[in-house]
């Protein structure tokens, strides 16, 4: 139960934070007068999901530990009060 909770939590964490990279201003296909609706959603989707990769990994991660062993820790004290 906590590899879910840990996969999941993990799993939204990174999608989150490749969204927001994603959507970023900057990216080198925006001065591009002649790239078509694809090359773009391509170019972005490529660029968020692959910039700051490690950086994104570890907060991930982190998330992740975090939220199953709070998870584990409510558990815990709930089963000692019964």
């Amino acid at each position: 139960m906590i590899i879910k909770r840990f996969i999941l939590s993990f799993v939204i964490t990174y999608l989150f934070l490749s969204l927001l990279l994603s959507f970023s201003i900057g990216y080198t296909i925006d001065w591009i007068p002649e790239a078509t609706l694809t090359q773009k959603i391509k170019g972005y989707a490529v660029e968020g999901f692959t910039r700051f990769i490690f950086i994104k990994l570890l907060t991930a991660a982190g998330v992740g530990i975090g939220y199953s062993l709070l998870y584990l820790k409510q558990k815990s004290s709930s089963s000692l009060k019964r």
